[in-house]
């Protein structure tokens, strides 16, 4: 079985690592690849689907970056096919809690859920297992 691809978007290199050791927490064997920005995730998934290559099962998405914001991402996002995006989960996971972007995430069907940066281990988990 081919080990779960997780990718994590977000401006903040520390965010990334403290993701990256709460995944290994979880004891679940995971392979994470880091974007800064929406807009190099976004033509990287793109280049997936067109190549036919391994998708990432979880995606964590921060909202807030300086180039491409976790906005544009979705935009761009919610254009591939609906097959192409039940095989991955998103989440946004931010620093803000800005009850405007809570009701504007829910309005998106495709976002699971919305977390308050840092993501724990044991949430984590229920991310990549669903329970």
């Amino acid at each position: 079985m081919e080990t779960p691809l997780v990718w994590i978007i977000d401006d903040d290199n520390l965010f990334y690592m403290i993701t990256k050791n709460n995944l290994r927490k979880t004891g679940i064997e995971t392979t994470t690849e880091f974007f800064y920005d929406g807009l190099d995730s976004l033509n990287a998934l793109i280049e997936r689907v067109k190549n036919n290559q391994t998708l990432p099962v979880l995606i964590i998405l921060d909202l807030n970056m300086p180039m491409y914001d976790g906005w544009s991402f979705l935009q761009g996002y919610m254009t591939l096919s609906a097959e192409t995006r039940a095989k991955m989960k998103l989440h946004i996971c931010t620093s803000s809690i800005d009850p405007a972007d809570i009701s504007r995430a829910e309005e998106i069907p495709d976002v699971l859920g919305f977390q308050e940066k840092p993501l724990s281990p044991e949430f984590l988990r229920k991310l990549l297992t669903g329970s």
